[in-house]
């Protein structure tokens, strides 16, 4: 483990947010018993998966919605049998589950099948509880402005480096309150636009939109790049830890500098943890429009800051 970690560690307001975090992980844990209407890993893969078969079957009625359900689609709020209802046949050649009983929620990451027979790169969030999903959080991969390549999705690019299938050995495992204290720890080194300090393994990459791996910056070589173009890691949320493979669903905006040309870019990332360290993380990606509000869509739902 880094220096520099260490020391950032036991700066004074890093103290005082570990205190603060070690309280919120001991109510936490409290509150992990399971109860009778709990959902395990089994529970929520097996309503991901109703919810993605009824979303081919262009079907609200087979998904197990709950009354009060909401869900959007890159940003955009989304009625029962309109947007992604209407859009997906089926999955593609990557189709990739995980899965939180404590926060009761699954993510989907992977290719989909269009009705046109395209592939498109899609991330989907779930929120169940009492059985049935009360939220939906989609984000399909989309190009940036201008032709930019960067981000441009490539479908092949996730099957041929694709996120992990299998839980990591016990020994390889992280703890819940070190996967969330790292990925902290990134997007704050994303926002200082220096991130070496960051534990993370030599031959780490990403895959942002199914685009090639990054070898030449690893993971986190490439954030002094941000310096004149990104100023902010806006909205960060962390809703799903997956324990048993080490992979945290965090969903963040990247805030470009006025008059750069840059656009906010909305993007669910999957990170691996593995062994301390950031393993890898393969991301989708929706750019806003130029010159709209730093928003994710779920405003409205104010208690989903957590």
């Amino acid at each position: 483990m880094s220096c520099q970690f260490l020391k950032r560690a036991m700066s004074p307001r890093t103290r005082a947010g570990a205190v603060a975090a070690v309280f919120l992980f001991i109510c936490t844990a409290a509150h992990t018993q399971q109860s009778p209407g709990s959902c395990d890993r089994t529970c929520l893969k097996q309503a991901l998966d109703t919810y993605m078969a009824a979303v081919f079957k262009h079907d609200p009625a087979a998904a197990r919605l709950s009354d009060d359900h909401y869900a959007t689609e890159n940003t955009a709020e989304t009625k029962n049998g309109e947007g992604f209802w209407k859009e997906f046949s089926g999955y593609g050649a990557v189709n990739r589950g995980f899965f939180d009983p404590l926060n009761g929620s699954a993510a989907f990451l992977g290719v989909l099948k269009r009705a046109d027979g395209k592939d498109q790169i899609a991330s989907v969030r779930l929120k169940v509880a009492g059985g049935k999903v009360s939220e939906a959080e989609w984000i399909i991969a989309v190009q940036g402005s201008a032709g930019s390549s960067h981000g441009e999705p490539n479908p092949q690019g996730l099957v041929d480096y694709p996120p992990p299938a299998n839980p990591l050995p016990p020994a390889e495992r992280s703890s819940r309150f070190m996967i969330k204290s790292l990925v902290s720890d990134f997007y704050q080194a994303v926002a200082d636009h220096y991130g070496d300090w960051v534990p993370n393994d030599p031959k780490c990459y990403r895959v942002e939109n199914g685009g090639p791996p990054t070898p030449k910056y690893g993971c986190l070589g490439h954030f002094e790049a941000f310096d004149k173009r990104v100023y902010d890691a806006a909205l960060r949320r962390f809703p799903l830890i997956d324990e048993e493979t080490g992979v945290v669903l965090c969903s963040i905006i990247f805030v470009h500098y006025p008059g750069t040309g840059g656009q906010d870019t909305l993007v669910h990332e999957y990170i691996q943890i593995r062994k301390d360290q950031v393993h890898a993380w393969w991301t989708s990606m929706y750019f806003l429009p130029l010159g709209s509000p730093v928003t994710n869509g779920w405003e409205k739902r104010s208690w989903i800051w957590r």
